[in-house]
C-alpha cells in the first residue's frame, strides 16, 4: 500500500526578516550584552546563595557562560543598560526564575540591595 505524504492544513509561519518596530536588532542586543559584561568585569552581579563567583566566560555552554539578566520585564520596560545586570546560571535561572526571588528594579538599586539568604 502506497502512502501519501503528510500535508499541513496550516503552513508554518516564516521567521520575521526584521525586528518589530521599537525592538532592538541583533547588533543592539550584542552591544548591550558586551557593555554589561565589561561593566561587571565578567563577574556575577547578583551574588545570590549558591553563586560560584569568579570570572564568567563570554561564550560557551549555557551552564558556564555569563547571562544578561533583565531586572524588569523586557516587554514592558525595554532593553536598557540600567535595567540589566550580569549573572551566572545559578543566580539567574535557578534562583531568580525557578525559585522566584524578586530582584531590584534598576541597576542602581542592585548596588545597595540586601541579598536574600
Amino acid at each position: 500500500m502506497k502512502r501519501s505524504p503528510i500535508k499541513r492544513r496550516v503552513p508554518l509561519r516564516q521567521r520575521r526578516a526584521k525586528p518589530r518596530r521599537g525592538q532592538p536588532t541583533k547588533d543592539d542586543k550584542a552591544s548591550l550584552r558586551r557593555f554589561v559584561y565589561e561593566r561587571a568585569g565578567g563577574k556575577c552581579e547578583l551574588r545570590l546563595k549558591g553563586c560560584k563567583g569568579g570570572v564568567l566566560p563570554w561564550d560557551g555552554d549555557v551552564f558556564t557562560r555569563a547571562h544578561l539578566v533583565h531586572l524588569r520585564a523586557r516587554r514592558r520596560f525595554g532593553t536598557r543598560a540600567d535595567g540589566c545586570c550580569l549573572g551566572c546560571f545559578s543566580c539567574h535561572i535557578e534562583r531568580s526564575h525557578v525559585e522566584g526571588i524578586k530582584l531590584p528594579a534598576t541597576y542602581a538599586e542592585l548596588l545597595t540591595w540586601e541579598r536574600p539568604a
